[in-house]
């Protein structure tokens, strides 16, 4: 929990800032940097295990904070590079193919990172990750962005673009409100994943492989739902998913807190994955379809933002769930938090009439 926490401290105090680089360079160079940072800190990690120089803590946490630093700066240039590379009326396809590229790599990344640990040796995992790295950036190299709007600089210093972009989302209710609906998205699904550890154990006494199982479920359901997506569309209105899935990821939540079964917890995940996977393309793709292209790199490190308030979030229902004053335990902390996803994001629903309509 506390590498997890190490991580997001820069992405809550760098993202903006890579926002603005992002709307103020070429994103196709700031991406190829961030990546070989990455993987440069990657490298000297790797040997720095090798040789037995890590022996304490401290190396960790700072390898966490150096490939968080790449993180911050990766994410929205990215986010705002895919709009750059494919028509406007593709846009939701590539955002799916791009969601199922992140779920079916986590899936297939814990394989090789497992595989690896157990027949060679655990350190090998970062030199495998210094290769991804710099291959994803040779083959960024020719990739072209033929849908780069010709940006302006009206504002001279960072702190004056930082504060023109927060000013454009405050000022566009549309975006203020997608935005709002993924905070409330990232606050309550990610850190239900991070406790599931602690929920197989003391709510369906079951050992750590159950856990792992479920995380599968739902990779499994978000690749599915991504793959249907990019081919097939939308069954509903963009903007009408957004509400529905949150609904639908709080009903899961609900549902494991009431649930001692395995196998009721176990499958319902794969419910959590439909949800998340639908709630993420089709909020991603509306703010990309609203956002100007100069201000899109500075929206979507805000969009990204939400990722370093995720160990606050997980430490709340974790406090609820361990304080001994109340003794609530896991399940009941999951109910309140299921409860209180449900009956918020229907307030949203009815509330947000004008997301609701968006197709």
């Amino acid at each position: 929990m506390m590498t997890v926490a190490i991580r997001a401290i820069p992405t809550l105090l760098l993202s903006p800032v890579g926002g603005v680089w992002a709307d103020k360079m070429s994103r196709n160079k700031l991406a190829a940097v961030s990546q070989m940072f990455t993987a440069i800190t990657a490298l000297i990690f790797a040997f720095a295990l090798v040789l037995g120089l890590v022996d304490n803590v401290i190396y960790i946490y700072a390898y966490m904070i150096c490939t968080g630093l790449g993180f911050a700066v990766t994410q929205p240039v990215r986010q705002a590079l895919i709009a750059n590379t494919v028509r406007p009326e593709d846009l939701g396809n590539a955002l799916a193919l791009n969601a199922m590229t992140v779920t079916s790599m986590r899936l297939l990344g814990a394989v090789i990172a497992g595989s690896l640990i157990v027949y060679v040796d655990y350190q090998w995992n970062f030199f495998v990750e210094t290769a991804l790295y710099i291959g994803m950036t040779v083959l960024q190299i020719p990739m072209k962005t033929p849908f780069t709007d010709k940006r302006t600089a009206e504002i001279k210093s960072l702190y004056g673009d930082l504060l023109s972009g927060i000013g454009y989302i405050v000022k566009n209710t549309t975006v203020l409100r997608l935005m709002i609906l993924n905070f409330l998205r990232t606050v309550v699904f990610t850190p239900v994943l991070l406790l599931l550890p602690y929920y197989t154990s003391e709510a369906l006494g079951a050992e750590a492989d159950i856990g792992t199982l479920m995380i599968i479920m739902m990779g499994i359901a978000g690749v599915l739902s991504s793959l249907y997506i990019s081919t097939f569309g939308y069954v509903i209105r963009k903007g009408f998913i957004g509400p529905v899935t949150l609904i639908g990821g709080g009903i899961v939540i609900l549902t494991l807190g009431m649930s001692d079964i395995i196998w009721v917890s176990v499958p319902i995940m794969l419910l959590l994955g439909v949800c998340q996977t639908h709630f993420i393309v089709s909020n991603q793709t509306l703010i990309q379809e609203t956002v100007p292209d100069e201000y899109r790199g500075r929206v979507s490190s805000v969009w990204h933002y939400e990722q370093g308030l995720i160990p606050l979030s997980t430490l709340a229902i974790g406090l609820i769930a361990t304080n001994p004053l109340w003794d609530i335990g896991i399940s009941n902390s999951l109910i309140i938090t299921g409860l209180f996803t449900i009956i918020l994001s229907a307030i949203l629903l009815l509330w947000y009439k004008d997301i609701a309509r968006l197709k």
